[in-house]
């Protein structure tokens, strides 16, 4: 076989590799299969690795633009490779745009991957809704994201400084950020300070909740601060997504008619220690502590977020559905049974209390 009709031959091997890898490309952090048979097929894919670098990517950058500011970060050794793969690979045209950072010893495949994915950072942390500031502290630390140490003080000393222009800046004063660091999924920067994660999740935090929701809040009567406070609830209570609005509801109900709370997910962020934050068996001293947290001996809402409530039990906690409800009990399933009257809600509780455990 001639020269040329090899190269022809591998090149049209490369682009049935390629077409198949695009159909079925993972996202898996590891090099993936189709790239191992692009090196394997490619003589000059074998490149030394660069980094660490930062680079910033804007909407309806190009590849080939992207490729050579990746070039003169020393992100990657070849502009040339990195447009090559693209193109073999169908993602010219879906480069998500964001502030990346590269740790060092990324080939030119795996930066491509993260660009095409969106992760922005190596550092990549999902905080899931209706954890307490001590779980959301530990999670950051278990990913690398933040020493456990200089969190916690940066969330005990945070500035007006840095919660300026947030929302968060308008609550309570010597009110904690506990429900103001918003569940998410994030990419981390590599170089970045404790002050720097939380700037990050109260500004997500802001552009999760929408204008049309601002005014629903502002609408309702209650202060940001207060719906927060009915959201953690509702989130610590709630499995069902049809239920937060009925939840929501109890709770303003109840609120409005002058009745204690009684919520055990508050008492739960009482009493909750290192190991056991939502203790699940409360006994009767649990339920008598002195504490503005226990909405079993104390009036109205307790002083703060018990956890960080996600979008839809915001959004919950701001339009409570239209309902006489007072009572709820937990039916075992996941689901509760609601009462409006106390000897409705004693025969849910005869009904239902043997399935609840």
């Amino acid at each position: 076989m001639t020269n040329s009709r090899w190269r022809l031959a591998v090149a049209t091997l490369v682009l049935v590799v390629a077409v198949l890898a695009a159909a079925t490309a993972t996202v898996a952090v590891s090099r993936t299969p189709s790239e191992r048979l692009l090196t394997e097929l490619d003589p000059g894919a074998a490149e030394p690795t660069y980094g660490p670098s930062s680079v910033s990517i804007a909407l309806g950058d190009s590849a080939a633009s992207i490729a050579r500011r990746l070039e003169a970060a020393d992100a990657i050794g070849s502009h040339t490779r990195f447009e090559l793969l693209a193109s073999l690979l169908g993602w010219e045209s879906r480069l998500e745009p964001g502030d990346y950072t590269f740790e060092a010893g990324l080939t030119t495949f795996e930066i491509l991957r993260r660009i095409h994915s969106g992760e922005t950072s190596p550092l990549r942390v999902v905080i899931p809704e209706g954890l307490r500031l001590e779980q959301v502290t530990e999670r950051l630390t278990r990913s690398n994201v933040v020493n456990a140490g200089a969190f916690r003080a940066a969330l005990d000393t945070v500035s007006d400084e840095l919660g300026a222009g947030s929302l968060a800046a308008n609550r309570p004063p010597g009110a904690s950020l506990e429900g103001y660091l918003f569940p998410s999924a994030y990419s981390f920067p590599l170089d970045g300070s404790e002050e720097d994660v939380i700037r990050l999740m109260l500004a997500r935090f802001d552009d999760s909740l929408t204008q049309p929701l601002r005014r629903q809040i502002d609408a309702s009567g209650r202060s940001l601060h207060e719906i927060l406070i009915i959201a953690s609830i509702i989130e610590r209570e709630v499995i069902e997504d049809a239920e937060r609005a009925l939840v929501s509801a109890v709770i303003w109900n109840r609120l409005d008619a002058g009745m204690l709370l009684q919520m055990d997910s508050t008492v739960q962020y009482a009493v909750g220690t290192e190991g056991d934050w939502w203790k699940q068996e409360l006994t009767v001293a649990d339920l008598r502590l002195e504490s503005p947290y226990n909405t079993y001996r104390s009036a109205g809402l307790p002083p703060t977020p018990i956890a960080s409530p996600g979008l839809a039990s915001i959004e919950a906690a701001a339009s409570p559905a239209n309902v006489p409800y007072l009572f709820f009990f937990a039916k075992g399933d996941g689901t509760h049974a609601f009462a409006v009257t106390f000897e409705e809600h004693q025969a849910n509780i005869e009904r239902y209390r043997g399935a609840s455990r």
